[in-house]
């Protein structure tokens, strides 16, 4: 049952609006702004509940919040019981990466947690998520879904009034995103809660690939692996002139000499299908064998993996796949689709806000590397200066040939156990000779490839099936001209 739901998409539960010496209260696009302007002092604002909800035996408490400026070693946060300014309950984080649970009873302190410092705190100015449960006699404290305290509930919610909201002490500005109150409809059913990362809520959990190194890696395995792909002369000569700048910086730092401080991020735009996934996971172990990354490992997402249905939840999400990602690379394919053209207010805008500041804030421990479509990401990167100075790489994959397609369909082959027939050959290279003359900005090109090689091996099938014990090993592998008469 839902007892309380605010996203701030209007002010529909009349939030106060002011602007005074002492604070500014307003309400934006998706969120409530509290901006308190006065040192050394606290501000709350409350809300009335409508229902009684401390008494319930379990309910949740769900609240996304952002600190947008201020101080870094003081509270703000979800306030309770605040039956006036001298007594009341918060559970309150810190710009620093500390949290307070506390109750003020006659203008007096009471502690049940002070200021303990926790890692799961997105610090300075970032978005948070906070949450309140009450199961049965217990009320447990969870700070990005990760539970960080637990106390009597006879304790923290032995309120004296109804009302709950925000509070900031200090001189700090906030961004409210969302604000829900929900509770089983029976008191026997069963809360939702969540006890770790793995556990938690999809909505503000990033949805991704995780794709780690080989094991027994080598630098030479990597150049090796880089040298074996199909086509991209240029990106290969630009990926092998790179990894020697890396190398002699890192030999620079062992002879701890003096060395350059370089960005590990960058692009790859092209037409789709020219390998982009395959060369973000080879920066990864390229990345990793020279000793900049502990894993190598590559989080892949897209913008459905971390675009969320509000603000808050979208935040959160690519703070997930962040964080995922450290000791490696956070690869975002289609990146462009994170700015569509036609919807300027998008939540995609904010994704990417974030992610330029964490680039920034972790160059040292991750690699962003995004990819897509050529168009597009010139779009992109002329629309997001700040995107456009972290990425002063850009490897441009262009459209296969048909002498390449081909050496792919036969790569397919190989890696499958498949022959292919000299008729099979003739009749390929002249559908790729065709495909590409007529390709355009959609043409698939490795992934055309693919397909063809998988509805020949199907057809291939169709052919042998009823007479296969009559063939040898060779009759059943080989490929011929019959088995692409479907193109």
């Amino acid at each position: 049952m839902l007892i309380f739901e605010e996203h701030f998409q209007n002010n529909h539960c009349s939030w106060v609006t002011r602007d005074s010496a002492e604070c500014s209260l307003c309400m934006e696009v998706s969120h409530y702004v509290f901006d308190h302007k006065r040192a050394g002092d606290t501000y709350w604002l409350s809300w009335n509940s409508a229902e009684f909800f401390y008494e319930r035996t379990n309910f949740h408490i769900h609240v996304v919040l952002e600190k947008a400026a201020g101080v870094e070693d003081h509270g703000f946060g979800f306030v309770w019981g605040l039956s006036d300014v001298s007594n009341f309950f918060e559970f309150v984080i810190a710009g620093n990466g500390h949290y307070r649970i506390a109750e003020v009873k006659a203008g007096n302190f009471i502690n049940y947690t002070d200021w303990k410092r926790c890692d799961r705190i997105h610090r300075s100015d970032g978005v948070n998520l906070l949450e309140i449960t009450r199961v049965g006699d217990t009320v447990e404290f969870y700070i990005n879904s990760n539970l960080v305290d637990k106390f009597p509930a006879d304790k923290v919610m032995d309120v004296p009034g109804k009302n709950f909201g925000f509070v900031i002490h200090d001189k700090i500005k906030m961004r409210v995103h969302s604000l829900m109150i929900s509770a089983p409809d029976t008191e026997t059913e069963p809360v939702d809660i969540h006890h770790d990362t793995r556990d938690a809520k999809p909505e503000i959990r990033a949805a991704f690939v995780e794709h780690d190194p080989p094991e027994k890696d080598t630098l030479e395995a990597v150049f090796a692996d880089l040298k074996a792909l199909v086509g991209h002369e240029q990106t290969k000569r630009q990926l092998f002139s790179l990894a020697n700048y890396l190398k002699v910086q890192t030999e620079r730092r062992v002879r701890k000499l003096k060395t350059v401080d370089t960005s590990l991020h960058l692009m790859l735009y092209g037409p789709p299908g020219t390998g982009k996934t395959t060369i973000a996971r080879l920066v990864g172990r390229l990345y990793k064998q020279l000793g900049f990354f502990p894993r190598g490992h590559v989080v892949e997402t897209d913008r459905a993996g971390i675009i969320g249905g509000y603000i808050g939840q979208t935040a959160l999400r690519v703070e997930s796949a962040v964080q995922q990602a450290l000791g490696g690379v956070l690869f975002i394919d289609e990146a462009h689709a994170l700015a569509p053209e036609d919807t300027p207010n998008d939540f995609g805008k904010e994704a990417l806000q974030i992610l330029i500041k964490r680039m920034e804030d972790y160059r040292d421990r991750l690699a962003v590397v995004v990819a897509g479509y050529t168009d597009e990401m010139d779009r992109l990167l002329e629309l997001n200066p700040g995107l456009k100075s972290r990425l002063n790489r850009l490897f441009y994959l262009d459209h296969y040939t048909p002498n390449e397609l081909l050496a792919i369909f036969k790569k397919f082959c190989h890696d499958n156990g498949y022959i292919l027939d000299p008729s099979a050959i003739i009749v390929l290279q002249a559908t790729f000779e065709v495909a590409y003359a007529k390709r355009d900005k959609s043409f698939g090109n490795g992934r055309f490839a693919r397909a063809l090689f998988e509805r020949s091996i199907e057809q291939q099938a169709n052919r042998i099936v009823n007479h296969l014990r009559e063939l040898d090993d060779y009759q059943i592998n080989l490929i011929i001209a019959e088995d692409l008469s479907f193109m």
